[in-house]
């Protein structure tokens, strides 16, 4: 090996022998000096002596948490290794990488609610004829509920859709679904402020136990809108999943014992062939200890507050 070809990707492996102990032994004579030099470019090059061939990212959205490890193919791998690590890296992308409807909803409720936020469904004394009709009444209640809130010093996140059809597919009633950030005092001034179009208000916690992120957004995108719209709409104001990606040194890994304690695992995957291997976990945090909840006063319906995941 000549000092200067292949010497830096080199010395971007692990095992923390000096770059003048590994000159000596390769047969180069160059001094202390010019070897530390060599071992000061080979560190700006490889960012460490530990080889940076892995790429871990996630992605945060409130407690919700989405975390990918694969080897990152490299330009000095043989094309052999390389086209492995492709086929992982590939998949792991494909795993990562939020492509539909009801997987982008579900990062958007996860970053911005809560297990003691409401699922609110909306019915009409008088269904509106089209979605075009039913949202400008939809919009006139959630101005009137911001408006309400505003006076109290409080902000309104919703996420909210239009949807008419039954299970079977068949033409129903236009109907709404609305997430909304609980205050302590919903169930009352929804069902006053919503009076002005209809009758009924069904109240749930948006996670119950029984129901997750993932199973409300797929309820919420469930029917096709028409072409150019959107099934979901978020209201302004709601924070943006994190996403962060880099290369970290070999020596990482993922696995669920490497969690944060009291995290719950959703979902893990991996796949692995002889020279390429990556890891997916989603996983909830655990809620931050608190006092008694502000947005809970009695009269409110008595629902519990935390599901299994909160």
């Amino acid at each position: 090996m000549c000092a200067r070809v292949g010497f830096f990707d080199y010395m971007a492996r692990p095992g923390g022998e000096s770059a003048f102990a590994v000159l000596m032994r390769l047969g180069h004579s160059l001094s202390p000096t010019e070897a530390c030099s060599t071992q000061a470019r080979a560190r700006k090059k490889g960012g460490d002596f530990m080889a940076k061939r892995k790429r871990l990212t996630r992605i945060t959205a409130g407690r919700y948490v989405e975390a990918i490890l694969y080897d990152q193919p490299m330009p000095n791998d043989p094309p052999k290794t390389r086209a492995a690590k492709q086929k992982v890296s590939s998949a792991a992308r494909q795993k990562i990488n939020r492509r539909t409807c009801w997987q982008k909803c579900e990062l958007a409720i996860a970053a911005n609610f809560d297990a003691r936020d409401l699922f609110v469904t909306l019915t009409y004394r008088e269904a509106p004829a089209t979605r075009e009709q039913s949202l400008r009444q939809l919009n006139e209640f959630i101005r009137k509920l911001r408006k309400a809130r505003a006076r109290r010093g409080q902000k309104l996140l919703c996420i909210k859709n239009a949807e008419h059809l039954r299970d079977d597919g068949s033409e129903g009633r236009w109907h709404h679904h609305i997430i909304v950030n609980a205050t302590g005092r919903d169930y009352e001034e929804i069902r006053e402020l919503w009076s002005a179009w209809g009758d009924n208000v069904d109240f749930e916690l948006l996670l119950d136990g029984r129901e997750t992120y993932a199973t409300r957004a797929q309820y919420l995108c469930k029917e096709k809108p028409p072409l150019g719209k959107q099934t979901w709409i978020p209201s302004r104001g709601l924070k943006k999943p994190k996403r962060e990606s880099s290369l970290v040194d070999e020596s990482v890994t993922l696995s669920v014992e490497s969690l944060p304690a009291g995290a719950v695992v959703l979902e893990k995957s991996e796949e692995l062939n002889e020279w390429g291997h990556f890891v997916y976990i989603k996983y909830m945090l655990p809620l931050k200890p608190e006092g008694p909840d502000p947005r809970r006063r009695r009269g409110d319906g008595g629902l519990p507050l935390f599901s299994d995941l909160g």
